[in-house]
């Protein structure tokens, strides 16, 4: 890692995916000191274990996709006060606490209407493993995902390669890892992040899954390719709640791909 005042880390690219002593040993060596605020994956609750106590001393933020300009912006800000509340390291510690005059500043954005579920807790967030569905008998705050990639498996064993038009080009889109908009009608669509993780809609999940199960209705879906910050402006401007792209792709293919067709 190159010499910082504060560093944007996201755990999955660093091959630190989910929590252990071995994780967290890596991480804060990697880190030398320098505070930082740690992107983990929506589904992921592993990084949770890490206490209070050495979040404060590392100066450490834990930040969870999907997230927002404004979800960000409080993570950095976050960073920087624990930066200051942090207790002196010990003696011969590698440490580069942010000076006033190199705080990060407050991020030109739009005044934006946070709603609940778009910007999680940043300190106190509970993240855990990947779980492609359910397991009978588990925990019950797992949440229910379904990655990109296995949504490209699943589709790639359906015996007939013609059928689930909507799914086939979702998953398409969705492997550029660009945002762009699926639109429905003149008033309603569904805005896709992949890089960040999340998706933004207001049409009924009803609606999104008869477009699943109908080819004939996927046929009228135009998709339009989007750039990240129009996006996050589009989402916010329209009133669109976020969701978590693993989540939702899970609820799609619970309606589509595991409904039983009638004979």
């Amino acid at each position: 890692m190159p010499e910082a005042d504060l560093f944007v880390a996201d755990l999955v690219a660093l091959g630190l995916g989910q929590w252990s002593e071995t994780a967290e040993a890596d991480l804060l060596r990697t880190l030398r000191g320098t505070p930082a605020v740690l992107i983990v994956a929506s589904t992921d609750r592993s990084w949770s274990a890490l206490e209070a106590g050495t979040l404060e001393k590392h100066a450490l933020v834990l930040l969870a996709k999907p997230y927002g300009t404004e979800g960000m912006r409080l993570a950095l800000e976050k960073a920087a006060e624990a930066v200051h509340r942090a207790p002196p390291a010990p003696a011969g510690a590698p440490t580069r606490p942010l000076p006033p005059s190199q705080l990060p500043p407050p991020m030109m954005a739009p005044p934006v209407t946070v709603t609940p579920g778009i910007v999680r807790p940043v300190v106190s967030l509970a993240v855990s493993a990947p779980v492609p569905a359910r397991p009978e008998g588990g925990l019950a705050d797992e949440v229910p995902g379904l990655t990109v990639s296995a949504l490209h498996v699943r589709l790639a064993a359906l015996p007939d390669m013609e059928r689930h038009v909507f799914l086939r080009r979702l998953s398409e889109m969705l492997d550029s890892g660009r945002p762009f908009e699926a639109r429905f009608t003149v008033q309603n669509s569904v805005i896709f992040h992949p890089l960040d993780g999340w998706v933004a809609s207001n049409t009924p999940m009803m609606v999104i899954e008869r477009v699943c199960q109908s080819d004939a209705m996927a046929s009228a879906v135009t998709m339009r390719d989007m750039e990240g910050a129009q996006a996050e402006e589009r989402a916010q401007r329209l009133g669109m709640p976020m969701l978590e792209l693993e989540t939702f792709l899970w609820k799609l293919a619970v309606a589509s791909l595991d409904k039983k067709r009638t004979p």
